[in-house]
């Protein structure tokens, strides 16, 4: 069985990882132990472009939840990055300073952006998407972006 839902668009295949969450504003978020991994959505990587420079919230800042904590840079457009929970920031991708299109080549592995550390990890799913919710979101995303190709 596989650990993604997936559909094909625009002959670009796009992902949704099972066993993460999601915000409404195409970042994902993976609980790992006390801790909250959050990256960009295969959907928010594909929609934006060749990343070219991604800006992030330093370690041992401290970040709040729906308020932007970055910002990623494309040859299309720039991209506001709202936190999907609060915390302190405890690593920071370092990798993405030389290359930032790993969230391009690999967003729900090797491009995830920061881990933070939230007050209570237990609470911080609940007000995250499933995936399965996330999925059905991003088909609706996918469908009015068809809508608004084809009227052109």
């Amino acid at each position: 069985m596989s650990e993604y839902f997936q559909t094909v668009f625009d002959k670009f295949e796009l992902r949704v990882r099972k066993d993460y969450r999601y915000t409404e504003d195409d970042l994902w978020v993976h609980i790992e132990h006390s801790k909250a991994r959050i990256g960009v959505t295969d959907y928010l990587q594909r929609t934006s472009g060749d990343v070219a420079f991604i800006d992030v919230a330093k370690s041992g800042t401290t970040i709040e939840k729906s308020r932007e904590f970055g910002t990623i840079e494309s040859a299309k457009t720039t991209v506001a990055l709202l936190s999907p929970v609060s915390g302190k920031v405890e690593e920071v991708n370092s990798k993405l300073a030389e290359k930032p299109e790993l969230v391009n080549s690999d967003p729900y592995g090797d491009g995830w952006l920061v881990v933070v550390i939230p007050p209570d990890p237990a609470d911080t799913s609940s007000s995250l998407l499933s995936a399965e919710d996330y999925y059905r979101l991003m088909l609706g995303k996918l469908q009015s972006e068809q809508g608004k190709l084809e009227s052109r």
